[in-house]
């Protein structure tokens, strides 16, 4: 027989759930009611489609499992950020679009995600790409300025 305090913690995480669906779908309703040439200019100014700005809105944050994959695999999101704003921009899109979420946090909450992420990671090959570019910056950074 479930406990009572197990029953409201599903209760309340459903509530929860619910709530930032309907969320979403207010956020959604805000969004085409723009307009047409309104969503169109605004999908322009971030380099994705009007379907693409849709989803995104309507997923929330679509990206969040990856800052834990990019730690999972050794690589800082800060660094990147700096270096690779391009890069880490098109890894978020990437992201958030994806249809393998549930596994990605299986896999991120089981500690296997750097050992499986070829198997469902579209970002897999920018990881990888990621990780084999040499890291001139800290090596400059520990000589210090070069002079004379």
């Amino acid at each position: 027989m479930p406990s009572a305090i197990g029953t409201e913690s599903i209760r309340g995480r459903l509530m929860g759930r619910f709530s930032e669906w309907l969320g979403r779908l207010r956020d959604t309703a805000d969004l085409r009611a723009l307009g047409a040439a309104e969503l169109d200019s605004i999908a322009h100014d971030l380099r994705i489609s009007s379907t693409e700005l849709e989803t995104l809105t309507f997923r929330g944050h679509g990206a969040d499992e990856l800052s834990g994959l990019l730690k999972a695999v050794g690589i800082d999101e800060t660094i990147t950020a700096r270096k690779e704003p391009s890069v880490l921009r098109d890894m978020t899109l990437v992201c958030a679009l994806c249809a393998e979420k549930s596994r990605c946090n299986r896999e991120l909450e089981a500690g296997t995600a750097a050992q499986h992420l070829h198997e469902y990671c579209a970002n897999s090959y920018t990881i990888d790409a990621l990780q084999t570019k040499p890291k001139s910056d800290a090596m400059d950074l520990a000589r210090g300025p070069s002079c004379c």
